[in-house]
């Protein structure tokens, strides 16, 4: 659904993101990343269940955020 990829000083907000095909949001080889009140949301029999998948990245804030996968 969503990729954040080797990025710097970005922010996101209000951001929903439903039954995504593949991970929701990825943020990946990123630093000094803001999250603020996103919902991610999936069925409960979706084989599917990655949410926000972080990796190789520094300074990530995840704020007032709903997951349910």
């Amino acid at each position: 659904a969503l990729t954040i990829d080797s990025s710097s000083a970005v922010r996101v907000k209000g951001l929903t993101i439903q039954n995504s095909q593949q991970m929701h949001f990825v943020i990946s080889n990123c630093d000094a990343v803001w999250i603020n009140a996103i919902q991610v949301t999936a069925p409960g029999d979706s084989p599917n269940t990655d949410g926000i998948h972080i990796t190789l990245s520094t300074n990530v804030v995840l704020q007032d955020c709903k997951i349910g996968t």
